[in-house]
């Protein structure tokens, strides 16, 4: 009788999180940044501003919500890799929620005037007029790519190596752009990917524990109770 609430269950109770983490996150919003770390570093001052890389930034939008919307339509009926990329993503987005909050971050690096580079300027000025540099370490944008990048290479659904080329690569235009838009320092992607591997390396210890049977118990009377020394030991036949 409960085998269809837990079929659902373990298909849509990931979704529940969408809500929690959108709340939690713009609760962090707006807090004063004289309070916060600032994780600016002098690797970034070689990362020249370009408001063209806009357009890799805005793909992470379509990356991660086409994947999500494809994965749960290929691997409905089997769910059987819904599970790892909700693991992932619900675990290192918390982690994330939780450093904001007891570590405030911010970056100091965006330009006092924005060089004229057309409609791109307009929309990085219109980005980051309601995007505060705040909440900046490790980078969301780069961990949930991350992911991405990874589940979609591990897909048993992805037919073609030119698929899983384009993710990596796309991953690494996301990934630049939110250094050379000045919406986050260098620090906060090598954050991020250290913040992977820590996830990642403790959902595969999960996988290995759920997958290694249990050792089987010993029949009764396969075993003889160990004798004390000096208790009688073995006798010998006269």
């Amino acid at each position: 009788m409960n085998a269809a609430p837990s079929w659902l269950l373990r298909r849509l109770a990931p979704l529940l999180y969408v809500p929690v983490f959108l709340v939690w996150y713009f609760l962090l919003g707006g807090r004063p940044a004289q309070h916060m770390i600032d994780v600016s570093s002098q690797l970034d001052a070689l990362i020249v501003f370009d408001a063209r890389w806009i357009l890799g930034y805005l793909a992470w939008f379509g990356y991660l919500i086409g994947f999500i919307a494809w994965l749960y339509v290929v691997d409905w009926p089997r769910a059987a890799e819904i599970p790892r990329l909700a693991f992932l993503l619900i675990t290192g987005m918390t982690a994330c929620l939780i450093g904001y909050t007891l570590w405030p971050t911010t970056q100091s690096l965006r330009p006092e005037a924005y060089p004229d580079q057309g409609v791109f300027t307009a929309m990085v000025a219109g980005l980051q007029g309601f995007d505060d540099p705040s909440n900046v370490f490790p980078s969301l944008h780069v961990y949930t790519s991350i992911v991405v990048a990874s589940c979609l290479q591990a897909s048993r659904y992805v037919r073609h190596r030119w698929v899983r080329v384009a993710s990596w690569l796309l991953l690494v235009v996301i990934a630049a752009s939110t250094c050379f838009l000045k919406q986050h320092s260098i620090l906060d992607a090598f954050g991020a990917a250290g913040l992977f591997v820590a996830v990642w390396a403790l959902w595969r210890l999960i996988e290995l524990r759920r997958r290694t049977p249990p050792a089987p118990a010993p029949a009764p009377g396969s075993t003889r109770a160990l004798r004390r020394p000096g208790s009688g030991g073995s006798r010998t036949r006269p």
